[in-house]
């Protein structure tokens, strides 16, 4: 499984809906459960799956997947 699948099951399951329904431009308040609450809990799994720690700088850019997916990969490489 490569890094953007990673994410996206991460958040699916954080948010409690199918990974298919998850695209790089899903977005927080997308679905009910990502809301802030969520975005915490989502935040949390992946810095602990890919034992990283994002800055709080780049925790306020993470808005949809497709950021969530690059600043991983920025700290995994």
């Amino acid at each position: 499984m490569n890094t953007e699948e990673k994410v996206k099951n991460i958040i699916a399951e954080a948010i409690e809906v199918e990974v298919s329904k998850i695209e790089e431009d899903t977005a927080i308040g997308d679905f009910p459960k990502w809301d802030s609450m969520g975005q915490v809990i989502i935040i949390s799994a992946l810095e602990k799956e890919f034992d990283i720690k994002f800055d709080p700088e780049v925790i306020m850019d993470l808005e949809d997947v497709g950021d969530m997916i690059e600043a991983v990969e920025e700290r995994i490489s």
